[in-house]
């Protein structure tokens, strides 16, 4: 009965259109959006924390590095149980239901008279993080043709880079508090739009709701004649449960064991190039440094802008050359641009000359830095997770990536936390400088070259690997 409804709707058109398609993404990355602003509320918020110049009254810098721990703590639990929820309930109810953990964080961020509140938010901030990288991602992926993915696959990781300059650009203008009672309109508005989604086709068919998985293709590609595409998914679904390995395939099965220690590898020398620490951190980094020419709230600006367009620029484009390259070539530059902050911490910190000259170079080594971060070690690590990993331990190995990959964004924040507390800013630098430098050895003896390879073939090449 839906069926014929569904179909008197949709004019019989054999092209149909992509708008819904679009549309669907456009309200998923909503969340992405919120999950940018989330993230990012720390920079701005930190140096006033940590100064007493906040809300709350002042905290040490241990407490303020409990704050960007604690996300990746909730995300790692919540994961397992989001997981399970996937199998049971769909994407869609999920997808709705991560609007609240978000808002509820905005509301006790501003309403928060000591630092517990914002303890909990940042444990709700964690859960909404969880089902972004997992449930929307997934979505994304199931609802989206070749050709629309190609085009408008990138909305979502746009979403939640705007999401973090909007909060950047915020905070330089209001108050923290201010700066997330603004930010909360972006979950309430997913709240009213995520009812209207289609849910995910693979999901019904997955369920043996055959009728309602052809509903919902026809809503999405809005034409009525799907037989084939459902048909094509339907005998995918039953290809992928025949091949299905276990967990133990992961670790027992050369090829897959060799997969997956280079994927955490790459997971590694990702989060210890010092990304998050140091877009958490970016505020009250270039409040140290001394800097005259621009203010520490406009360099803070500039950085999160930067990241936003290199990686908008190096998205489409990194993929079409060699990855063990380009990945090499990115831990380097990394290195380089983290040195020549080495050398600026260390005149400040350590001599007696002058830098108010030179202020400028600290934002100028961090825009080197993303410029290099976003040719390689931003995409290379996740685009080469799904061609390392065979088909039929693909979900295991992803899992365990992600795992890996939350435990080390708990663990890279509080590494230079622990730098700056017991020995000083250009210390802490010589450190990630050093993991760049290592990262670089890395990619270019230990990663195989999977560009222009198939699946079959990159199996073959890690079989071959000694």
């Amino acid at each position: 009965m839906i069926e014929t409804v569904v179909e008197k709707v949709i004019p019989k058109s054999a092209e149909g259109s992509d708008f819904v398609q679009i549309a669907s993404m456009f309200v998923v990355s909503i969340g992405a959006f919120s999950t940018g602003a989330l993230f990012t509320w720390l920079s701005p918020a930190i140096p006033h924390l940590i100064r007493n110049t906040s809300y709350i009254g002042q905290i040490s810098i241990e407490e303020a590095s409990y704050l960007s721990m604690l996300p990746g703590v909730s995300m790692i639990v919540s994961s397992f149980l989001i997981t399970s929820a996937m199998k049971h309930i769909g994407r869609k109810p999920i997808i709705w239901f991560m609007a609240l953990p978000q808002a509820l964080s905005w509301i006790l961020t501003g309403e928060a008279k000591s630092i517990t509140p914002i303890y909990i938010a940042r444990i709700l901030n964690g859960i909404g993080e969880g089902i972004m990288f997992s449930t929307v991602m997934a979505y994304v992926g199931e609802i989206l043709t070749p050709a629309v993915r190609g085009k408008w696959g990138n909305v979502v990781t746009c979403s939640m880079g705007l999401g973090q300059l909007s909060m950047a650009a915020l905070s330089a203008s209001v108050d923290i508090v201010t700066a997330a009672y603004i930010h909360l309109f972006a979950p309430l508005l997913q709240i009213l739009l995520v009812p209207f989604l289609p849910e995910s086709p693979h999901y019904l068919l997955k369920k043996g709701e055959r009728e309602n998985a052809k509903v919902a293709l026809m809503r999405l590609r809005w034409k009525t004649d799907v037989d084939c595409e459902l048909s094509a998914m339907s005998e995918s679904i039953e290809r992928q449960r025949s091949e299905a390995g276990s967990f133990k395939d992961l670790f027992w099965i050369p090829a897959n064991r060799r997969a997956l220690l280079l994927v955490l590898g790459l997971r590694t020398f990702q989060q210890l190039s010092g990304i998050t620490a140091f877009v958490i951190y970016a505020q009250y980094i270039f409040e140290l440094s001394g800097a005259r020419s621009v203010s520490e709230e406009v360099s803070t600006i500039i950085v999160f802008a930067s990241l936003f367009l290199f990686s908008m620029v190096c998205l489409p484009i990194v993929g079409k050359y060699s990855r063990r390259l380009m990945l090499t070539a990115s831990s380097a530059g990394c290195a380089i641009s983290l040195l020549i902050n080495v050398f600026h911490f260390y005149i400040l910190e350590e001599t007696e000359v002058d830098v108010s000259d030179t202020s400028w170079t600290p934002l100028l080594a961090m825009v080197c830095y993303i410029a290099f971060y976003s040719v390689g070690l931003l995409f290379l690590p996740t685009l080469m997770t799904g061609e390392l990993f065979a088909l039929s331990i693909k979900n295991h190995g992803m899992l365990v990536s992600n795992v890996y990959l939350a435990l080390t964004t708990i663990a890279v924040p509080k590494i230079l936390q622990l730098l700056l507390s017991n020995f000083s800013m250009y210390a802490t630098f010589i450190f990630f400088t050093a993991s760049c430098l290592v990262s670089t050895i890395f990619c270019w003896f230990c990663v195989p070259e999977t560009k222009g390879k198939t699946l079959e073939e990159i199996q073959q090449l890690l079989n071959k690997t000694k």
